[in-house]
Order: C-alpha cells, then structure tokens, then sequence
C-alpha cells in the first residue's frame, strides 16, 4: 500500500491526527510561563545571612556576595544570571546553566546561597538550605 493511496482511504484520521499534533504544539507555546513585555525581570540573590539583593537581567553587570560562609561572585549578561566565581570547596555552583527564566535557580548550598528569577516587586520565595544536610548528597551538576 502506497502512502498516497493510505492518506486518502484515511483522510479523516491523517487530518484529525495533524490538528491534535498542531494543537498540542500551539497549547504548549501559549501556556509556557513567560513575563509580560512591560515587566522587568531580576535575578534576586538570597544570601546565608539572610540578605536580599537583585540584579535586574536586562543591564548586564556583577554583584559580589561576601558572608562569612563565604564568598560568591552573581553575574548577569546578556538578560540571563550565572555563578561566576565562587570559593566553595567543589565550585559545584559554577557549573550550573545561566538563569533566564522565572521558577530557575541557582544554588551554592556551602555558602547557602541561592539566586532566582523573579518579576521585579514578586514576593520572596522560600528555600530551606538547612534540609539539605550536606552538599556531597545532591548531585546539581546532572540535572
């Protein structure tokens, strides 16, 4: 059987089969979470000392965080947030991927330190650093 003569004894299946796919793909685009135009978003910074900083993701720039865990360097180009420098003992935190996005983070769990994507103004997440009770238990290089 021919795919031409298969298509046309089954042309209500093909086209019924090609909207669902076109379905699936529009609903996945549309429903993404994604900010509005006229929001700024802002890698917000929360330190082991329990200070707040934020680096807005559309000025490219640096912040140095120094605690007395230790000492992590957050930097922002080109609209995404990444660890730059960090003198915990296996940089597992350098490693991480840019963060652009809002729900990403990062994460340095020795200097419990963790940075998310926000709108600018969002109210304050919440990270229980403590729960994990050391860093050789979580892998976050693989996810």
């Amino acid at each position: 059987m021919t795919l031409i003569r298969y298509i046309r004894d089954n042309a209500a299946t093909v086209v019924a089969a090609t909207l669902i796919a076109c379905g699936l793909v529009a609903s996945s685009v549309l429903l993404r979470p994604r900010a509005s135009a006229s929001t700024e978003m802002v890698a917000r910074i929360h330190d082991g000392n329990g200070q707040t900083y934020e680096l807005p993701l559309s000025k490219d720039g640096s912040l140095t965080v120094e605690t007395s865990l230790g000492t992590n360097v957050i930097t922002v180009r080109d609209g995404a947030a990444f660890m730059a420098e960090a003198d915990c003992p296996k940089g597992d935190c350098l490693r991480q991927r840019a963060i652009s996005v809002p729900g990403q983070q990062l994460i340095c769990l020795p200097h419990q330190l963790w940075v998310e994507v926000v709108e600018q103004g969002a109210p304050d997440g919440e990270l229980d650093v403590t729960a994990v009770t050391s860093a050789d238990e979580v892998d976050l290089v693989s996810r």
